[in-house]
């Protein structure tokens, strides 16, 4: 059996003959590949061409001492075991074990050696490597593992902005951990109206997040394939045994269900121990609180002979045009980086206040974002959900579309050839129409073949939005592509800087800064809003 054993291959380093000679006579029938070396100069170059398993050096060596020639090593080959063989006393200060302290994968024997103890420490230096090395696969693996997780929950997920007729609900997800235990939906039951659930399932990691998945499928199956309006307290009731009954004791969610109906203008919706659904009305600025009796019931999972009662339904009509928010208290109890502050629903409060009179609503979670971002509120030990759910008002002025068809690219020329027709009628000018075709479909193409590329993205998402106004058009593009400037792909000198530039910022950016009289790009966290503007009096 020990033939079929791999050789240890090992490296030593001594300025005296003799002892090189030694090493090999006492290591000669001990499965182990001694490679010699008279000097730190030809052990660096030995270093460079080969992987050994371990190195015996001695300390007191002419040019290079062993000290140094460790450090060296640790440029190629930085967890490889060194064992110093050595005469040398230590001082009375201990420098010697400070210095062998200093690495951890650093032995120490004295000279002169005894055969038996040597070779323990050589094997017991190797496996402490192989150990090593063990758990660092065994981290790299299920790093890789939850990283696909993290895929597949968010594959689980809405896209981040979905839009259904003229409702759309955009959302930021950010888990603390690399899987998390908040779940949300949204489900058309109807003409106008639709059905919307934000849950944070206790606990953070992989239990929390495959509790989620189990949620989901709950959700889907009950909506089924072709869903239908339903009652919220009878969702979370059901929801409530089978939590209690599938998923074993201790274990619970909070969660606030809603409906939302446009033919009416009404919204309703429970809370299960959850933070409450709240209403951004753009006439008067303000943020109005949805259930200021509190109405709601206990978390899912708490009780499992509990029933959720229509009584605790809050019903209200919504303001024509208004914004409504859900969330987990993730973001409100999100922290300051220096003093650990929580900032707390009021001051959340005030940053979507003045913030939500965008023109582009579907950003407003990622602006929020970038601004908690700026001021300082990084450290968050909870996982981050915001949705902004509201109702296009297009009217024959203006226009949204969501561009999320496979492949991609396909899918911009029939989005542009409907702007176009949109643009036409609207001002019946065949030419404006026209321009307006060239710039969406040079920026869109840009933003898929260059933007997206590499960018792990199951289902990509494009939000483009087009306005007639009395002078102008205005286009609002969202999407989740890479970085760039405007400008950098107009300041090439020469053709091949030129290509760089535009393959780093994108082909088409001087036909379209010829077509565009004002051109504004904002990047929040990973979304860009790019805004173009052309002038209706002469395109």
């Amino acid at each position: 059996m020990e033939d079929n054993k791999k050789k240890i291959r090992l490296l030593a380093v001594d300025d005296e003959k003799f002892n090189l000679l030694l090493l090999r006579e006492a290591l000669k029938n001990e499965n182990i590949d001694v490679t010699g070396c008279e000097s730190a100069d030809r052990a660096v170059e030995m270093i460079k061409g080969n992987d050994y398993d371990v190195a015996l050096l001695d300390v007191i060596m002419p040019g290079i001492n062993g000290f140094e020639l460790r450090k060296i090593i640790r440029q190629y080959a930085p967890r490889l075991p060194v064992i110093y063989l050595t005469a040398v006393v230590d001082t009375i200060d201990n420098e010697l074990v400070e210095k062998i302290s200093e690495d951890k994968f650093t032995y120490y024997m004295k000279k002169p050696f005894v055969r038996i103890e040597l070779l323990r420490q050589i094997h017991n230096a190797v496996e402490d490597r192989q150990r090593e090395d063990r758990t660092r696969n065994y981290y790299n693996n299920l790093e890789e593992d939850l990283e696909l997780a993290s895929e597949v929950q968010s594959l689980m997920l809405p896209g981040w902005c979905v839009q259904f007729d003229d409702f759309f609900v955009s959302s930021i997800y950010q888990p603390c951990q690399k899987v998390s235990g908040d779940i949300f939906d949204v489900i058309r039951i109807g003409p106008g109206k639709y059905f919307i659930l934000v849950g944070d399932i206790a606990g953070h990691g992989i239990q929390a997040a495959l509790y989620m998945s189990a949620v989901q499928s709950l959700i889907k199956m009950i909506f089924g394939r072709n869903p239908v309006d339903v009652e919220l307290c009878e969702v979370l009731t059901r929801m409530n045994k089978y939590f209690c009954s599938e998923l074993g004791q201790g274990n619970y969610m909070t969660c606030v269900a809603a409906c939302v109906d446009y033919n009416l203008n009404q919204l309703k919706f429970y809370s299960a121990g959850h933070p409450d659904i709240f209403e951004f009305n753009p006439d008067s600025g303000k943020i109005r609180m949805l259930n200021p009796e509190n109405k709601g019931g206990i978390p899912i999972g708490w009780e499992k002979s509990f029933e959720y009662c229509a009584e605790d339904v809050v019903t209200v009509e919504i303001e024509d045009g208004s914004l409504l928010f859900a969330l987990t208290d993730g973001v409100f109890e999100i922290t300051e980086r220096k003093s650990s502050e929580m900032l707390g629903i009021d001051n959340m409060q005030m940053l979507l206040e003045s913030i939500s009179t965008t023109k582009n609503a579907a950003v407003i979670p990622y602006r929020l974002r970038e601004a908690l971002c700026q001021m300082g509120y990084e450290r968050n030990g909870d996982d981050f959900c915001l949705l902004t759910l509201g109702r296009f008002k297009g009217g024959h002025k203006k226009q949204r579309l969501a561009l999320t068809s496979a492949p991609i690219l396909a899918a911009v020329n029939s989005l542009v050839a409907e702007f176009g027709r949109f643009i036409e009628k609207t001002t019946e000018s065949h030419k404006l129409a026209g321009v307006v075709e060239i710039l969406i479909g040079e920026f869109l193409n840009n933003v898929v073949v260059h933007g997206l590329v590499n960018r792990q993205q199951a289902r990509p998402v494009i939000l483009v939005e087009v306005a007639v106004m009395s002078e102008r058009i205005e286009i609002s593009v969202l999407d989740k592509g890479k970085s760039w400037n405007v400008g950098d792909g107009l300041k090439a000198e020469n053709g091949n800087d030129f290509e760089q530039a535009l393959a780093t910022s994108g082909r088409g950016m001087a036909i379209i800064c010829s077509i565009a009289s004002e051109i504004s790009r904002n990047r929040y966290g990973d979304i860009n809003e790019t805004c173009f503007f052309i002038d209706r009096k002469d395109p």
